[in-house]
């Protein structure tokens, strides 16, 4: 068909990547970098696998370890999930402009209830900070070398 002098031949630019980012405290504190950097090892190698296979896939919900967005007065907060270290993690976080996911929280879940206790509050603090940009954002970095 490409030999028809009418077949018009479209360039598709290539759809946009995810971007992550790390909510960060005007004061300089980086709850989620440290939260991360508490992970064991294998833990990390975990989160950055998650992120390099959600970065190119186009609709959160496909999100591997996607678990739901959340209800109520959290509403607009959403889940990502993963199992290290025989426990459930959550990272619980927002989107902020196109394709920019900003996570607020770090924590266990089990069996309903988050740890530290206060994750549900302190991740709507922050996403109210974010709102009013009362806060700095850090790219979370991603190695596809692993």
């Amino acid at each position: 068909m490409t030999h028809n002098k009418k077949v018009i031949i479209l360039e598709v630019p290539p759809a946009k990547k995810w971007s992550f980012f790390d909510f960060v405290y005007l004061s300089g504190g980086t709850p989620i970098k440290d939260w991360h950097d508490s992970l064991s090892e294998y833990g990390q190698e975990v989160v950055n696998g998650l992120l390099k296979t959600n970065h190119k896939t186009e609709n959160p919900i496909n999100w591997m370890g996607f678990r739901k967005y959340l209800k109520g007065e959290q509403k607009g907060i959403w889940e990502l999930g993963f199992y290290a270290e025989h426990r459930q993690y959550r990272l619980l976080g927002v989107f902020s402009g196109e394709k920019r996911a900003v996570f607020l929280m770090g924590c266990y879940h089990k069996g309903g209830n988050y740890t530290p206790p206060d994750a549900m509050y302190t991740a709507l603090k922050r996403k109210n900070l974010l709102a009013k940009g009362e806060c700095t954002l850090h790219e979370r970095p991603i190695k596809f070398d692993q």
